[in-house]
């Protein structure tokens, strides 16, 4: 897996007054099993600690690298693909400011995408944190069947997580990265995979591979989304994303994947990762 020069991963990582949590981000980036690898820190202009908190990890650690944007963008998109631009390995690996990843995490996923040339990312799940509580994220847990990112797959709902990609350079430069819009804000994400679908093959590994935070003042939840899925439509040239499945649906849909979910997840997902054998793929 060792490229010949340089790191064979970039992680991505694009903050703002995140004071509370960077250095547990930080940590668990430190702490994989796959030392090939680069962190990229974007600020956004930060005006807590999160500067002091970041450069005390760059003066220990010279993987590490801190960058600060001239002025605050507002956008997620923007420090995303400032980073991207940063990088220097084969693979980009992205990271909110406030999640955190297993150990583990990016070398069964580049195993995956090392295995396969034509896969352009693949994706895995973060153990859901709801406004501080982990016991939600037994509701979060997804079938691998519908986690499968098609295109047609992604006009029916967002099934990855942002943090939990790892996807090939190449391709995201050659998408022009996350459209900094901000018609699409909170959604670039949804945007990018939806764009990666259309020409390249995703795959998700169905394994818990961290943590995710879902607080209610996250960007996501401060927005319209089904305005934001409307703009999606207006950018590509469809009408699918703002007409999805009513809540009910996606209730009793989850509710009857539960089991598969469940068990490829929570027990299979994690036995395969103790005993290292090789990640399940979708």
């Amino acid at each position: 897996m060792e490229p010949t020069s340089g790191p064979l991963v970039s992680v991505v990582i694009p903050t703002y007054n995140m004071e509370q949590h960077i250095a547990e981000t930080l940590i668990s980036v430190q702490s994989q099993t796959l030392d090939s690898w680069e962190a990229i820190v974007v600020d956004d202009c930060s005006t807590d600690s999160t500067p002091q908190i970041v450069n005390e990890f760059v003066e220990q650690d010279p993987r590490i690298r801190y960058y600060r944007l001239p002025e605050n963008s507002n956008l997620p998109a923007v420090p995303r693909n400032y980073g991207i631009q940063q990088a220097h390995g084969k693979y980009v690996a992205l990271l909110d400011h406030d999640d955190a990843w297993n150990p583990r995490k990016l070398q069964r996923q580049v195993q995956v995408l090392e295995a396969d040339e034509s896969l352009a990312m693949v994706h895995s799940h973060l153990w859901v944190r709801r406004n501080g509580r982990s016991f939600p994220g037994l509701f979060y847990l997804p079938s691998p069947r519908q986690s499968v990112a098609t295109e047609s797959k992604l006009k029916k709902n967002n099934v990855i997580q942002c943090s939990s990609v790892v996807i090939r350079k190449a391709v995201v430069q050659g998408l022009g990265g996350f459209d900094e819009s901000l018609k699409l804000r909170a959604v670039e994400d949804y945007h990018l995979w939806f764009r990666v679908s259309q020409h390249h093959r995703i795959v998700f590994i169905s394994e818990i591979h961290g943590e995710y935070r879902l607080d209610r003042a996250g960007t996501s939840a401060r927005e319209n989304m089904q305005n934001r899925l409307w703009e999606i439509d207006q950018s590509i040239g469809t009408d699918s994303f703002a007409s999805q499945r009513s809540r009910l649906h996606k209730i009793v849909e989850k509710a009857l994947s539960f089991p598969s979910a469940l068990f490829y997840l929570a027990i299979e997902g994690r036995y395969r990762q103790r005993f290292d054998a090789p990640p399940r793929s979708w």
